[in-house]
């Protein structure tokens, strides 16, 4: 029986080592860490560089500090990390840098992400591009899932004092879109891989926490 037992056990031992390879191999998205997920996003070239600058802007337009943000207005972590912008790194750097927000909706995970987008561009043709940003966040528990979250946007806009008759016939425009459109087309080719993704002129940030961004801001501030 001691005989049979040691090459039973090579055996099991073996297999168990091609069942987790073969496990590695068919889950590659298993390896969420940071590293990962950056590595996959290519650095930017000149024209990328540029289009990192454009788009709906707050703080300050000539700071040498710009600071990008790709955002899905339905993503949890996005929301969150929105609460320590406005918490933390706006009250302290805001006034110091350029901040930029582009859209990157998940539509494959995030239903409501792209209508969203597009109910923020149509109060941004208003003025009120950063209120409605605001409050898609704030709210986002209350539109992200339902079926039909255009009565919300609606109540949104009503409440920020836009005309909501403009607002619902620009949600369908042409304009809209194309601008919502323009930043997902950086986004693939930036090969980005989820948001929210945060560039500091232009170089990725390794955004395990806002501190991580703070830390980029103040270096970026000091060259």
């Amino acid at each position: 029986m001691k005989k049979n037992l040691t090459p039973i056990l090579v055996a099991l031992g073996i297999l168990a080592a091609i069942v987790f390879v073969v496990f590695a191999v068919m889950n590659p998205g298993n390896d969420s860490s940071p590293e990962t997920k950056t590595e996959q996003a290519k650095q930017p070239n000149a024209t990328q560089l540029a289009q990192l600058k454009q788009g709906q802007q707050k703080g300050d337009p000539k700071s040498k500090v710009t600071v990008t943000e790709f955002g899905d207005f339905q993503c949890p972590a996005c929301s969150s990390v929105e609460k320590e912008l406005q918490t933390g790194v706006f009250p302290q750097y805001g006034s110091k840098i350029n901040f930029v927000f582009k859209h990157f909706p998940l539509v494959d995970i995030h239903k409501n992400a792209l209508s969203s987008a597009y109910a923020s561009e149509a109060a941004g043709l208003q003025g009120k591009f950063w209120e409605m940003h605001d409050k898609l966040y704030a709210q986002q528990a209350e539109w992200s899932e339902i079926d039909d979250p255009q009565p919300k946007y609606e109540a949104y806009a009503r409440g920020l004092g836009l005309d909501v008759a403009k607002f619902k016939n620009d949600m369908k425009s042409k304009d809209v879109k194309a601008r919502v459109e323009k930043d997902k087309k950086l986004a693939a080719e930036l090969g980005l891989p989820g948001t929210p993704t945060f560039f500091v002129n232009g170089k990725i940030v390794e955004a395990n926490s806002t501190q991580d961004i703070t830390n980029a801001i103040v270096s970026a501030l000091a060259q």
